[in-house]
């Protein structure tokens, strides 16, 4: 079975992290599904207010305006279930100007057709343009979608991560808090 991940809908606005797009790798580099070998830079994320790092580090994966941003406890299930899908690159984090160990972010290498479009209900994203790109209302994965992978892109909508009912049932197991695991959209 197909999982769409998700952030969870109890992350607090004044947690989401700002990307330093300026002294970092370009964000949509994350979602290309290419391998990158050498970063020229280091992804770098900050926060700043009045932050509860106890209650911070309860999450797993954390929002960002930038790349997909995860701990070491989500990073270790990824390594188990998903090593040869997703790169994990090392990201230097700061919580007011205090350095934080273990996050990273995901490149996800593995982008594969995985839903069912023909069961799947969709609408042009643009209106009465020709060739539009499409927006997926609802979704229905192929038997078999992931095709013995752990995590991956769908090629069909990029923005759409799936994960497999292992990796789902290891981040329950291990209690992974920040994101959610939905059949359908």
């Amino acid at each position: 079975m197909c999982y769409i991940l998700s952030p969870a809908n109890v992350y607090p606005d004044r947690y989401w992290f700002k990307y330093n797009f300026n002294d970092s790798p370009d964000h949509l580099s994350f979602k290309k599904g290419t391998p990158q070998r050498d970063w020229a830079k280091t992804p770098k994320f900050h926060l700043q207010g009045d932050i509860d790092l106890n209650h911070l580090m309860h999450f797993d994966w954390f929002m960002s305006d930038g790349p997909d941003l995860v701990g070491p406890r989500l990073a270790s299930v990824i390594r188990q279930y998903a090593d040869k899908d997703v790169q994990l690159v090392d990201a230097e984090v700061t919580v007011n100007g205090e350095p934080l160990n273990g996050f990273q972010v995901l490149n996800i290498l593995t982008v594969i057709n995985c839903l069912d479009v023909e069961e799947s209900v969709h609408v042009p994203l643009l209106p009465g343009i020709h060739g539009s790109p499409v927006h997926y209302i609802s979704v229905a994965f192929q038997p078999d979608g992931l095709k013995g992978h752990g995590l991956v892109r769908s090629n069909e909508d990029i923005s759409l991560i799936v994960a497999s009912s292992e990796f789902v049932e290891a981040c329950r197991v291990q209690n992974i808090a920040g994101i959610v695991f939905k059949e359908n959209l």
